[in-house]
């Protein structure tokens, strides 16, 4: 029967590894929880198979198996029509207390909570509940908390690569997303992470240079460390939900104007991975700065931040680079060139006076890279080269902005030459996101 229960919570469980998932997500099996999950391996066929896996609050266990055809096989589709209602069904069966979400390892956990925030969905009727009004699943759900499952023989690896997850064999869609993409993604996503196979690295520095990157990539989440012989049982999950720290998403995506260090991770060098922070108060050279990415897709896990290009002006440029690959999007506008600065976010606003100058109002560039191989002085070295000259910024503004680009709203690399041609401006919905991307 429908019940009137305030919103249901959602915890989602995503990584690489399909088999550590699972047991992080039936480990969360308990009377009043429901674990559903979608399997994408056949999706560009048009065929997804669901798992529906519930235990009753009076502990009686059923499942339901079934497959289901989309017209248009993506990922989107199967989230927008039949995981999103799936969700809001869920929260009036009286007997459904928690929702755990197993994710195929191609799905990003933030950009299924983005849409389970946003994404307006229709809802027909079922047995024993009439039709829902149209709205998105967080009428009647939240995201309480967001599980990565890793594997500490193939995870850094992976998550420094420049394979596609196409070419990995994680899909059968033309995705040009990175493995390293989607790794990066989700575990910088977790509020709680569980590490398998440490003992099938080579030594226990391998094992504390993983733990080095991951400290930094999510410094507030909950973690976990396997040996090949311990269970992934409900005790360790519980284990890792319970030690989970300041700064974690909690299921909310992030923004381009959150702090880029949140959860306050070290800045100290440790096994050789370390976490860098480039500020700026002057603008790129687009041309310059075109030429310094390199330093960026050798060495380097992640790096992630705002910018200012000389030749977009009024433009927040986001960058984000997992491993060997490299995107910028165009993400906002800088408070100074909005007409009714009252109309921005209160937050957003306070930050942005922190920093304010008379003369560019918040116009910046923050930048953090974690490295695992490149020298971060080097990085440092390049990116302030990049930026335009005392002698540049003299010859005034209308010099500054005419300076020619290599970049549009949306740029990858690497990329052939410099003689790209400019993509049509396009506002990227969030940070990171470029034309291309799967939902």
């Amino acid at each position: 029967m429908p019940h009137d229960a305030p919103r249901t919570p959602v915890v989602l469980v995503g990584g690489l590894h399909r088999t550590t998932n699972a047991r992080i997500a039936y480990a969360l099996l308990q009377p009043g929880t429901v674990v559903i999950s979608h399997d994408l391996r056949d999706v560009a066929s048009g065929r997804v198979t669901r798992i529906e896996h519930r235990m009753s609050p009076e502990g009686t266990d059923t499942i339901a198996i079934d497959d289901i055809s989309l017209e248009h096989g993506c990922v989107s589709c199967t989230l927008r029509l039949d995981l999103l209602p799936m969700l809001r069904t869920l929260h009036h069966d009286s007997g459904v207390e928690r929702i755990v979400v197993l994710l195929d390892p191609i799905v990003e956990p933030e950009r299924l909570s983005a849409e389970i925030m946003a994404t307006v969905v229709d809802v027909p009727a079922s047995a024993g509940l009439g039709a829902l009004p149209s709205g998105p699943a967080s009428i009647d759900v939240f995201v309480e908390s967001t599980l990565c499952g890793v594997d500490a023989r193939s995870w850094l690896d992976d998550a420094t690569g420049d394979i596609t997850v196409t070419e990995a064999g994680m899909t059968g869609l033309d995705d040009e997303r990175t493995v390293a993409q989607v790794a990066i993604s989700q575990l910088r996503f977790a509020d709680a992470i569980v590490i398998e196979s440490a003992d099938g690295l080579n030594d226990a520095f391998a094992l504390m240079r993983l733990h080095a990157v991951v400290l930094r990539l999510a410094p507030g989440a909950g973690m976990r460390t396997l040996n090949s012989m311990q269970p992934l049982d409900r005790s360790i999950v519980h284990g890792a939900l319970e030690s989970i720290g300041d700064g974690t998403p909690n299921g909310r995506p992030m923004r381009p104007f959150d702090p880029l260090l949140a959860g306050s991770p070290s800045l100290d060098a440790d096994c050789g991975v370390q976490l860098t922070s480039f500020e700026a108060d002057r603008p790129f050279h687009p041309e310059r700065l075109h030429d310094a990415l390199d330093v960026l897709l050798d060495g380097v896990v992640q790096a992630r931040g705002r910018m200012w290009l000389a030749s977009d002006p009024d433009d927040v440029m986001w960058l984000e680079s997992a491993g060997g690959a490299l995107g910028i999007s165009h993400v906002g506008t800088w408070i100074a060139c909005v007409e009714d600065p009252a109309s921005v976010d209160a937050e957003h606003r306070a930050l942005a006076s922190l920093r304010w100058h008379p003369e560019h109002g918040d116009r910046h560039s923050s930048i953090t890279v974690l490295c695992h191989r490149a020298d971060p002085m080097s990085i440092h070295d390049a990116l302030r080269e990049a930026l335009v000259t005392d002698e540049e910024l003299a010859r005034g503004p209308a010099y500054i902005t005419s300076l020619p680009s290599p970049f549009g709203h949306a740029h990858r690399d690497p990329c052939d030459d410099m003689d790209i041609t400019t993509p049509e401006p396009t506002v990227a919905d969030r940070p990171g996101r470029t034309e291309g991307d799967e939902a």
